[in-house]
Order: C-alpha cells, then structure tokens, then sequence
C-alpha cells in the first residue's frame, strides 16, 4: 500500500475522509504509484510539468489508494470535477504539500482545507456580505474569514460548475467560533437547500489549517 502521513481522518456510516502530507518529491511518490496507473494515466502525468503540480497529482491518486484499499482511476467531467466509477462521489482539496479527500457512497461530498494567513483580508470582500464582514470582531478574525471562504468552496464543490455568486448564493448561519464544530448554511440560487458542514482547526507546527467538509 502506498504511504500517505495521515495527519486527520473522519470515517462515518456516510464517508471516508483522510487529509495527508506529502513531502516526498515527485520520483519517490511516482514508484509508489506507478504500477497503478494506466498507460493513459502515465502520458497525462508526463505532461506536467510544474514539481507542485506532480507532486499534487500523484499524492491525490496516493491518497484515493490508501482511502479505498485499491487503487480506483480519477475522471474528471467536462466542468472540471472528479468523480471515479461504481457510482462513489468524490471531493479533493490542496494546500501547499497537503492533500485533502472525501468519498460517499450515499451522496454528494464537499472538502476544502486552508492555512490561515493574512492575505485573504484584501480578497473577504468578494465573498462576504459587507454587512457581516463588519460584524466580524478583531478577535479571531482571520479563523472566522477563512470559515466562510472554505465552508463556500465546499458549497461550490458540492453542487459541481460554475454561475454561484459566493457572496450572494452561499450563505452561513451566524457561528461561534471553536476548534472544531458544525456550520449550517444555505445554497439560495433557485431554490434553497440546507447543508450541515463540519470544521476543523489543525495545527501544523507555527500554522494553523482549517479543514471544512460536508458527507
């Protein structure tokens, strides 16, 4: 079996949710994967040419192996979302060397994961109310801003495609912020439809991420 550095997993009636550090270089990753992969799987890997990205593609299939017990192959829909076959539902997530993943059965999933950093304060506009964004107090600022960016990324992810509106279509319930909880929000384009999310604080040496995901 492939190795993976599991550093937070959930496993549920429902789904199988692993979140993994890869710090191994793309070669090393490759010789534990490369008896997997179909030969069209090998030619799409060759093409890629950026280290972050190889090292995100082969950690990804690493990880899917490691969450199945077999290796499965990643298709991807004319969107861009990724679903494998025998009708299992799917949701990757990256962060720096971090790789993210959660598979159903039962229905559609959800995964997004971030490290909390200052940067997102010049881009909260675009996906938060300005009313709720002037709400939100000095303490802990930047845990709850990331709290609506990944909790909408999951919505996005959860529904597949594009035309949502982050700041319009995704909305979050008031929450109190905690290491881990739920937050309980609404997709409101069309019709209105309820999810529970989870969430996570992680900490990783001097950082901190944030793992949000519905299953």
């Amino acid at each position: 079996m492939p190795e993976a550095d599991i550093i937070f997993e959930k496993i549920t009636d429902n789904y199988n949710l692993k979140l993994a550090k890869f710090e191994e270089n793309s070669d090393v990753l490759f010789q534990q994967i490369c008896d997997d992969l179909s030969d069209d799987e090998r030619t799409n890997f060759i093409k890629i040419k950026n280290n972050k990205r190889k090292v995100e593609w082969l950690g990804t299939r690493i990880l899917l192996k490691n969450i199945l017990g077999k290796y499965l192959k990643i298709h991807y829909d004319n969107k861009g979302n990724p679903y494998i076959n025998n009708k299992k539902y799917i949701s990757i997530t990256h962060s720096g060397n971090y790789i993210g993943m959660i598979i159903s059965n039962n229905e559609a999933v959800g995964i997004d994961t971030e490290f909390i950093s200052d940067r997102i304060l010049k881009t909260a506009h675009k996906f938060i109310p300005e009313k709720i964004l002037q709400n939100i107090n000095e303490e802990n600022t930047l845990e709850k801003i990331y709290i609506h960016w990944c909790s909408k990324e999951t919505l996005y992810k959860i529904k597949g495609g594009g035309g949502y509106d982050f700041k319009k279509d995704f909305i979050l319930e008031p929450f109190q912020l905690k290491e881990k909880g739920e937050i309980i929000s609404f997709i409101i384009k069309n019709q209105t439809n309820r999810y529970n999310l989870s969430y996570q604080f992680i900490n990783q040496g001097n950082k901190k991420l944030l793992i949000v995901w519905y299953g």
